[in-house]
This record gives C-alpha cells, sequence and structure tokens, in this order.
C-alpha cells in the first residue's frame, strides 16, 4: 500500500457516504452478487470498520465495485461519489490490483 493518512480518511468519508447510500435503497437489487443495495452497503461499512482498524482489505473487491460500468453503476449510485473513491482506491491501493 502506499497510501498517505490522509488519503486514506478521505477514502474512509466516501465510503460512508456510499454504504449509507446503498444501505437507504434497501431491498432494491443490484444485479450483482450482492443481491440487494442494502447488502451492498453493508459490505462497504465493513470495508469502512477494517480501514479505520487498519485491517486488510479486499481492495480488488472494492476496485471491482467502484469501477465504471460495475457494481456500483448496476446499483444505482451517484457518479461523483463512485468517480472520487475510484480515484483515491487506485491511489492507495494501485500495486495491489496489478
Amino acid at each position: 500500500m502506499r497510501e498517505t493518512g490522509q488519503e486514506i480518511q478521505e477514502l474512509i468519508d466516501l465510503l460512508k457516504q456510499a454504504a449509507q447510500e446503498m444501505i437507504t435503497k434497501g431491498p432494491l437489487s443490484t444485479l450483482t452478487n450482492y443481491d440487494t443495495c442494502e447488502n451492498l452497503g453493508v459490505y462497504l461499512k465493513e470495508t469502512v470498520t477494517k480501514l479505520k482498524q487498519k485491517k486488510e482489505i479486499d481492495a480488488f473487491e472494492l476496485w471491482g465495485i467502484f469501477a465504471p460500468t460495475s457494481v456500483w453503476d448496476d446499483s444505482g449510485g451517484s457518479e461523483e461519489l463512485a468517480n472520487k473513491i475510484f480515484e483515491l482506491i487506485k491511489k492507495c491501493f494501485g500495486d495491489n490490483l496489478v
């Protein structure tokens, strides 16, 4: 990982927003293996907790959620939020995505 503390904190804050956005959508289908928006939101909350505790996360899975035309888009999430998160994931975990 080559992240800075500031970038990780920004990622945490944005992932919290993303989790809340999905949880609010509740049982709506994601058309993905998460099944519902709520399930996706719960996964994102779990990722936030791991990041706060400095535990390892599945950066590739997270990257796949926010990559253009992937899980986030299929779930009807905010494009602006996804773009910010996607860029931070690449900055923070780019070495793990190859």
